[in-house]
């Protein structure tokens, strides 16, 4: 590194945007936006809530912690999307590096200050999911879990950064062209990303220090309902970038993990074991949804961690 990429990097970010999409989030969106205001950060940042189309006064509760957190905005975008959302938000800021959050999530006091560090050496960063805290022991057993110490890798591929807790130059977010609104409603939207970052010859990486606590899926309707759409993303992302790389194979093995589905039918005793066949049918449903679609052999399944639900 160049002196002069020396100071230039020890001066970004000039400013720093929060961003969290928010659709139906009036019950949960105050504990993140109270973690928002005991971050330890000390440089300028600002915080803009995008309500998406929500339904539940989301946008009048999230403009009542004005003065509470720094700089808040609140705007609204009425199509339904985490990526509509995301990209309005990028488009209403002001800052120089956008850092992505949930509204039902609770970034750790040093979130922030963990996001900035990583970002001055890369053009997209991610952080460390924490599952404990606002979950219990059954809800994290009947979820995949992602790697604590290095971002997830999909399908032997390329890693990727997760939206939850994501940040990306604001430069680099505009000579890609935003989040792909395709991938609007669950499954695939950080991932498609990251992937087209990298192709990109942009640089990634993981910030462990940067502590989001995830609030994972807890009704298993809700939980199958996301591993469908994860499922059927999956195969969006291959139709996608199998030019690139990203593997399929054959529909054999599609097969036989419905013929493990059934083979497991007997042992679903307990509630646990019946929570994670769900989860697993779902995926697999999702899967062929999305083949029919995209019209590809889904990914070998197993070879990814799946997103947390």
């Amino acid at each position: 590194m160049t002196e002069a990429q020396h100071t230039q990097s020890l001066s970004f970010p000039r400013l720093v945007s929060v961003i969290i999409p928010a659709r139906n989030a009036a019950r949960m969106l105050p504990g993140q936006l109270e973690a928002l205001s005991r971050q330890k950060y000390q440089g300028p940042w600002e915080v803009i809530v995008v309500d998406n189309g929500s339904t539940d006064g989301t946008a009048e509760l999230a403009r009542r912690w004005t003065g509470k957190v720094p700089r808040l905005e609140v705007i609204s975008v009425a199509r339904p999307g985490v990526n509509y959302a995301r990209n309005a938000g990028a488009a209403a800021s002001h800052g120089d590096f956008l850092a992505f959050c949930d509204a039902d999530d609770v970034a750790a006091p040093n979130w922030l200050d963990a996001m900035v560090a990583a970002a001055r050496t890369a053009d997209v960063v991610g952080g460390h999911l924490e599952l404990d805290a606002l979950n219990t022991p059954r809800v994290r057993f009947t979820h995949s879990m992602l790697p604590p110490d290095r971002l997830p890798v999909i399908m032997d591929f390329l890693p990727y950064a997760v939206g939850a807790n994501m940040g990306v130059r604001a430069d680099v977010l505009t000579a890609l062209g935003g989040f792909d609104p395709r991938y609007a409603h669950g499954g695939g939207d950080d991932v498609e990303f990251s992937l087209r970052a990298q192709l990109s010859s942009y640089s990634i990486a993981f910030a462990p220090d940067a502590v989001v606590h995830y609030r994972l899926r807890a009704r298993s309707w809700s939980m199958a309902k996301q591993q469908f759409k994860h499922g059927r993303a999956d195969i969006q992302l291959v139709c996608d970038f199998r030019a690139h790389g990203m593997p399929a194979e054959p529909v054999s093995v599609a097969a036989a993990e419905w013929w493990r589905l059934v083979r497991r039918l007997p042992d679903l005793v307990s509630r646990d074991r019946l929570l994670n066949w769900i989860r697993d049918a779902a995926y697999s449903a999702g899967r062929v949804a999305g083949n029919l679609r995209y019209r590809v052999w889904r990914p070998r399944p197993g070879v990814w961690p799946r997103r947390p639900t």
